[in-house]
Parts: C-alpha cells; structure tokens; sequence
C-alpha cells in the first residue's frame, strides 16, 4: 500500500497546507493510506524538514525500518503434499502445519508461523490455478452473480416477451442458494437484489464476493486499490459488510456461486421453462418456490441438505440485520447553489448552507430524503417534497444569510398584496401561515406579485380569485395560467370591440347622395 504513493510525496503535499482528502485525490491513493503515513511520521518524530533532502527509499525505510528487518529463514513447507491431504476427510491446514511444526523440532529446525503457512499455500494454489480444499467458515462470505441463462415473462396487455435476468447468491459454507429474477442488470436492480437477499438469509456475512461487473466496480487494478462506486459502496457501509471483488479473469475466487449458476439453470430454469408467466411478481414467485426445493433437496455426499446446514450451522454465525432495510438512492450531480441559499432539484427548491452559495452540489435521494453533497461530503438533508407539489421550497433557517431582513421582507409583501386586493392578500397570507419557516415563501410571494407587472393587478387578483376556488393555498404556476388566460380573454373582447366601433358603414344616405337620377 505505501509503495504505491511515496511517502515523501504525501509529506511534500501536506507541507504545502493540503488537505488529507486533497493529498489522497491528488495522488490517487486512498485517505487511509495518508493517514498512515502521518501516523508514522508523528511515531518517529519526522517533519517535511527533515526529509526533505532525502530520496524516496531512504524516507520508506525511516518510516518503515520493519519492512526492512532480515527474515529468518525457515523449512521450505511441499505444499503439494499439503494440497493432496487436504481432500482427505477431516485433515485441516492446522493439522498439517502442527504435523510440519513437529518435525522441525524435531530436527532442531526453524518453521514458519501458521499466518505464513496459510498465505504461502493460497499462493501455491492460485499460482498452480487449483481449487484450494480449505473448507469454507460458516457466515463469512456470500458470493452473488448474474446469471447467463434468462427467463421471460408474457406482458398481459401488449402481449409482449419480456427478458428476466437472474441474480444469484450462495454461502459457500453451506452453499444455501438464493435467486431473484428482475428487468434489467442495472445498478438499482442489483442494488436492490443484495437487501432482498439479506433479508432472506436473515443477516450480513463477514464479505460479499462479486464479479468486476459495471454496476458495482469502477476500478480494479491488478496493483492498486479497488475502487466502487458510491452506490455499492453505501450499501457495504450501511450493512457493515466488505464488498470485494474477485481477481479480474478469476473465477475460481467465487466457484461456489460459479458453480450454482449452473445448478440453478437447472433446478429453477429447467423446472419453470414450462409454465407461462404473466409478470415479474408471478415468476419470482414460481421460482422462491423452486429455490426452496433445490435447499431442501439432500446433498449426494454429505449428510444433510443445504436447508439443515444452513439453519443448524450457519445462520447464527451472520450478523443481525439494521433495523430498517437499506433503500437503494439514485445520484443525480452539477447543481449550483443560488443566492437564495437554495438548489433547484425536481420542481422544488432544498436549502443549502449559505457559504456554498454559487458552488456546484450533488444530490443523493430516495423516495423519502434528498442528500445533498459537496466534494463527496453531505452538507445538508431534506424531506422530499411530495411528486404532486410544483415550486415547493425545504428551507433551514441555520442555512441562511445572516442578518435576514425577516420582518421588513414580510411586512413590505403583506402590504403589496393587500393594496392589489382582498383575494392577492389571501394567497399570500395563507401561504405565509402554512409555512414552517417564515421567510420560505418568500421568492414565491415576490413571484406572485411580479405576475401584476407583467400584466395588470386587476388581473392577478381574478387570477388568485380563481386559484382559490380550486387551492387552499394556489401555487405560482396554477395563478400565472389563470392570468395569462384572463389577459388573453381581455385582449380578445377589446380587439373585437375596437372593430365594431371603428368599421366603415355606408348607410342609406351615402347612396341616396349617389343618385343623379
């Protein structure tokens, strides 16, 4: 981890009045990562000034003199040996190492720890592409795939084939399987998968192993650091599960769920491939129902079935579920805080701490709450506002401008709307009542108002006279339509009424007068 960004570079950077998160992007490597170095350098008193005219190598092994200790050698471990023994019936790596342990002492030999003995042999076998035969433990890790083979559905009103996709998830201990069949392989699908399958196997493993797949992995470097993306990422946080993903081109780090897909297709897909479904909801009905056989059914070598592993020996290992389930949030990104204090998000406006203002923010939201980011750091949250509200507005007061002008502001738009007329003033009054926060309503009170310049305040007091007879409280745009209807009837009356009084009418004088006869 630390050869990859030198420590002097991070020294050099934060020397300069950077930032931990600006010397972490700046140079590619995680917050983790600088801290440690600055956890070192405090450890061994070291300041920029000291190593400032050393190289790169010289400030890693004065940072990091273990790195750098003689290791003592030990007997070469056949790790072959220890390949072969492990199919046996009840041989451990434990027993192994303890076997090879004894007999250095024996011998007056030196032997390696059983931390080593057991990274030496994943070596071996990854560098050899076996299979390693260590037994799984119980709950640490679940692996989770799509499925290459589909299922389909008929929609009942257009009659069309749709494709279902399949996510499938295994504990490996167990190997208790779960299956979902959703419309697309999209981010919010899969999301939206790992809580359905949490909440099926009744808790959250140590690990969750998944493929390199787009929806989940960002980067995944051969030497560096891994890199999610937020969505997945949120969702390991807010299970407290790690979320690591297989080697690229490495299938045999997941065989377990490698080899379910397989047994799925057809314990599930050959099973239902005659029946007709008439939507989503009916297949992932049908195949629950599938999946519980293919648990339930007895295993060929070993006692039991998938179902009483799982139940008598592993469950209890998982952690115990958050109380409410984690719901997937979508991001949506560049919004500029106005000089409101506010962003312009979905028809309505969220307030935003005021030393943002003329920034640009990101937004994380959900059917309930709007997140809102600056930086890749939440700032402020808000309740949604509800789809049938247009120019709505969430406001904190600790997010504005300070000194506000909170009486002056009210008093002079109270008055406006009381001038232009009893209906205006209601508007306005109620809108200010309803308001948990004074000032709220404000930009769209002084909106309202605008609407008599742009056409007459006889118009604009029809115009609220109409809004309330549909609204408690009518919004900007529902009196704006109605002014601009009354102002187009006005203009249409007064045209028609101009041509009448001005046209040219020949009477029967004017031909009387004609008359030479």
């Amino acid at each position: 981890m630390y050869k990859k960004t030198k420590p002097r570079s991070v020294m050099e950077l934060l020397n300069k009045n950077l930032s931990e998160r600006e010397v972490a992007s700046t140079l590619s490597c995680s917050r983790n990562t600088v801290a440690g170095i600055i956890a070192r350098c405090e450890k061994y008193g070291k300041t920029w000034d000291d190593i400032k005219d050393l190289s790169d190598d010289q400030v890693y092994e004065m940072l990091f003199p273990e790195k750098f200790k003689v290791k003592p050698k030990y007997v070469p471990v056949d790790y072959g040996y220890v390949h072969s023994e492990l199919k046996k019936v009840g041989v451990t790596m434990l027993l192994l190492w303890e076997e090879y342990k004894d007999k250095c002492i024996s011998e007056d030999l030196k032997y390696c720890s059983y931390p080593t003995f057991n990274l030496n042999y994943y070596k071996f076998t990854n560098s050899k592409n076996y299979t390693s035969h260590v037994e799984h433990k119980p709950g640490v890790e679940i692996e989770v795939d799509w499925s290459g083979p589909t299922m389909n559905y008929v929609d009942p009103d257009t009659g069309e084939i749709v494709t279902a996709y399949l996510f499938v998830a295994t504990l490996p201990y167990s190997q208790y399987g779960y299956v979902e069949a959703t419309i697309d392989m999209k981010e919010k699908a899969w999301l939206e998968c790992h809580v359905h399958m949490f909440e099926f196997f009744g808790g959250t493993p140590v690990k969750v192993v998944c493929d390199n797949l787009k929806t989940g992995v960002i980067s995944h470097p051969k030497n560096g650091e891994i890199i999610l993306n937020d969505a997945y990422l949120a969702l390991g946080e807010y299970y407290n599960v790690a979320i690591m993903p297989t080697g690229v081109k490495k299938p045999k780090q997941k065989a377990s769920v490698e080899g379910s897909v397989g047994k799925i297709a057809t314990a599930v897909i050959a099973k239902l491939r005659n029946e007709i479904f008439t939507s989503l909801e009916s297949l992932n009905k049908a195949i629950m129902k599938a999946v519980k056989e293919y648990n339930d059914k007895a295993f060929q070598k070993r006692d039991g079935s998938r179902s009483s592993v799982f139940n008598t020996q592993e469950k209890t290992y998982l952690r115990a579920l958050p109380f409410i389930p984690y719901e997937v949030c979508e991001w949506s990104y560049g919004y500029k805080v106005g000089k409101n204090s506010h962003i312009s998000f979905n028809k309505g406006q969220y307030s935003v701490p005021c030393r943002y203002i003329g920034n640009k923010v990101d937004v994380k939201f959900n059917s309930h709450l709007v997140f809102i980011y600056y930086n890749r750091t939440e700032i402020a949250r808000h309740e949604i506002l509800s789809k049938g509200i247009i120019d709505g507005v969430r406001t904190e007061e600790s997010h504005l401008p300070f000194p506000l002008k909170k009486n002056l502001f009210y008093e002079d738009i109270i008055d406006a709307a009381r001038e232009i007329g009893s209906k205006t003033f209601e508007v306005i009054r109620r809108m200010y009542d309803e308001a948990k926060v004074k000032e709220q309503p404000t930009q769209t009170a002084r909106s309202i108002l605008a609407i008599a310049d742009t056409f007459s305040p006889e118009i604009l007091e029809e115009a609220c006279n109409r809004g309330l007879r549909q609204y408690h409280i009518p919004y900007y745009s529902t009196i704006y339509k109605h002014a601009k209807y009354i102002n187009n009837q006005t203009e249409k009356k007064d045209f028609i009424k101009s041509n009448k009084s001005t046209g040219i009418v020949r009477g029967a004088d004017y031909y009387k007068k004609g008359d030479t006869n």
